[in-house]
């Protein structure tokens, strides 16, 4: 128990336009936030057609996908045949994989929430990413 320096609990959030579905959001540790540090500051290599290389930082939705998985917890969505698209310890790659899959609206209302619970991470702007 960290006392006032945590939220302790992992957060149950219900989708909008799916509310019987949730994904929970784990508590940021200082682990998560070495983690994110270290995802923003290293930079892709990338290469043209002529062979040139150059260093890109992040898209705004690969920070996304990464501060999620980062803190994912759990879910109660399934794939169509009932069984659980993720496990509750399923690991940064696999949930990046998953939420690769999710409409971008879904990946947006997490990503918001995230910004709301914990104020240093989520979108810059929320605006930006609400599409309804």
């Amino acid at each position: 128990n960290f006392g006032d320096y945590a939220i302790i609990d992992a957060y149950e959030y219900h989708f909008e336009k799916a509310p019987d579905l949730y994904w929970k959001i784990n508590p940021v540790t200082s682990g998560n936030e070495l983690a994110r540090a270290k995802f923003l500051m290293h930079n892709r290599v990338f290469e043209d057609v002529n062979g040139n290389r150059y260093e890109q930082p992040p898209t705004a939705l690969e920070i996304a996908h990464r501060e999620i998985a980062l803190l994912y917890g759990g879910t109660n969505i399934a794939t169509r045949d009932g069984k659980p698209i993720l496990g509750e310890k399923a690991n940064l790659n696999e949930v990046e994989r998953t939420i690769g899959k999710f409409p971008p609206e879904m990946v947006a209302e997490i990503w918001i929430k995230i910004g709301e619970l914990y104020p240093k991470w989520g979108p810059a702007d929320p605006n930006d990413w609400k599409t309804g």
